[in-house]
């Protein structure tokens, strides 16, 4: 309560600047915080959260994913087709569809950003769920040009607006994999794929097609959007967005209390929840997420002693999800135990298969020969959630006797330190589909694998998960794949925390999505400005 009154204090600094509402557009544009500014406006480059976000604006997904169910659900592909042999999708593109340009969106435009993905010179991350389409593989390992033509045997445009795909092999969650959104086939056709992401395109955004056009990118403060007239879903109601970077989550609460901002979406302190939810001006929104945190465990450094189960089951043993839920979340989120999160449908509730047991924590350790032990534990600035994760790792560890020396970092010396390897602990984030298939993660063989994690068994299992149809055999598949996972200890699952957004009342029709804040962003509305005396 006591920094909520500093904040209100603050107010007074900021009355004369910002973003000021003295027209009625003004009063009627949304300004909505951002802790960083994108990297890039192109949508087959998203390499971080504020990119991913303003993509949501500006560009129209092929599907989308219900935000309960998570279920494949028509957006630019109104509708589509499965073949009996599960290998033959074939798709139909909405009839209302332009670009910014006037000209309609085709199958030809979804085959040019297919060939893109499917490019030897694309570096994005969208060609690993793409690789199932015939011939994916043999065009990134054959093709000589450098452009994005030629033949993708699998792909077929059948008419202007109607796509076939053909699989080599049935992959059951393709469905789910096409929420990316295609690029303009007439603008980019001649721009070789080497050199699309830092072509202008991706950052001035020429020609698009979602709910919102890109106006002005000021890169150190806003990205301004305005609502697109012929957007195929129907004009958005508010007619102006400012997306606004606003690095300090301090600052971000003290415009939001002014009126200068309307919404912070995700990045609300769990300790202003209480506060924020009294204002009548303001309302809560929370929503579970497609991500979870977890200790990190590196077993690849040489000599390590962490290379031992037994050292690995000891950490497991210290730490109380329970605890870390109700008194470092106050209750927003759910303790995890697996990687398979609440939201999907292979998901089956677990106890910890290693009590918080310090006794037997401090003989397993004597047995493993860690007694002199010395671990570095590594997270972020900025995220006290972490930190008091961290501290209280830190303290159940040294009444057994193991020391954890923890390092805070900044976040590109933060993910340095990842990628070389140097640290011993890390306690970061991941995200994860909507479809529960866990290959990216956990097989032996994807380039996602980041802990060289490596177990024959799962590797069959989520092999054949990925062919198989039905959706009760693929869940039985999954959670025996997560059992093994759990039982060789790569790492120890925390908790998967909610989001927590705060809003004006002014805005209507908000619905948090797990996986897109802007996911039904054309049907929110913002009640008009009451006058004041």
């Amino acid at each position: 309560m006591r920094r909520i009154l500093a904040v209100f204090i603050l107010l007074l600094t900021i009355f004369s600047t910002g973003c000021q509402s003295g027209t009625a557009a003004d009063e009627q544009a949304l300004h909505v915080a951002a802790l960083t500014s994108p990297l890039t406006l192109n949508p087959l480059f998203l390499r971080d959260s504020a990119a991913a976000e303003a993509a949501g604006l500006l560009h129209p997904q092929l599907l989308v994913t219900d935000p309960v169910t998570l279920t494949p659900q028509p957006r630019l592909f109104t509708s589509w087709q499965v073949g009996e042999d599960n290998l033959t999708y074939t798709f139909t593109l909405h009839e209302d569809a332009y670009w910014s340009d006037g000209r309609p969106i085709t199958a030809a435009d979804v085959a040019f950003t297919l060939q893109v993905i499917c490019h030897p010179d694309y570096t994005g991350w969208l060609f690993l769920p793409l690789r199932y389409i015939l011939g994916a593989e043999g065009y990134k390992q054959e093709h000589r040009s450098p452009l994005a033509e030629g033949e993708l045997p699998g792909v077929q445009i059948i008419d202007e607006k109607t796509l076939q795909i053909r699989l080599k092999e049935p992959y059951a969650p393709f469905l789910s994999m096409l929420t990316f959104a295609p690029l303009p086939a007439h603008l980019l056709e001649d721009v070789p794929v080497a050199e699309l992401e830092a072509h202008p395109y991706s950052q001035e955004l020429s020609v698009s097609a979602g709910p919102y056009l890109l106006v002005d990118w000021q890169r150190a403060e806003y990205l301004h959007v305005r609502a697109n007239p012929h957007y195929f879903l129907g004009k958005p109601a508010i007619e102006n967005i400012y997306y606004r970077f606003i690095p300090n989550q301090e600052a971000q609460l003290i415009e939001l209390l002014a009126g200068k901002l309307d919404l912070i979406p995700t990045a609300v302190k769990l300790e202003d929840i209480k506060t924020l939810e009294q204002n009548p001006d303001i309302t809560v929104h929370t929503n579970p997420r497609l991500v979870y945190d977890y200790l990190v465990i590196n077993s690849q450094k040489k000599d390590s002693a962490l290379a031992k189960k037994e050292v690995r089951q000891v950490l497991a043993m210290l730490i109380d999800r329970e605890e870390i839920v109700n008194n470092i979340l106050l209750g927003y989120g759910e303790p995890l135990y697996g990687p398979l999160l609440p939201l999907h449908f292979a998901y089956q509730q677990k106890d910890n298969n290693y009590k918080v047991d310090l006794a037997a924590a401090r003989r397993l350790l004597v047995e493993a020969g860690g007694t002199d032990l010395k671990l570095t534990l590594i997270y972020n600035v900025g995220n006290t959630v972490r930190e008091n994760v961290a501290l209280m790792l830190k303290e159940k560890a040294a009444a057994i006797g193991l020391e954890i020396e923890i390092k805070l970092l900044e976040w590109e010396a933060f993910l340095a330190a990842l990628n070389n390897g140097d640290y011993d602990l890390a306690i970061l984030g991941r995200g994860v589909e909507a479809d529960p298939d866990l290959s990216f993660h956990w097989h032996s063989q994807s380039p996602g694998n980041s802990l060289a994690y490596h177990n024959k068994q799962v590797d069959q299992l989520l092999t054949q998960a990925v062919t198989t149809s039905e959706r009760s055999k693929r869940a039985k598949l999954y959670r025996e794949a997560e059992e093994l996972i759990i039982a060789d200890i790569p790492a120890v699952w925390l908790y998967a925390r909610q989001a927590v957004h705060a809003a004006t009342a002014r805005l209507k029709n908000f619905t948090p999505h797990p996986e897109a804040i802007f996911f039904n962003v054309h049907e929110w509305t913002l009640d008009a400005q009451e006058e004041t005396p």
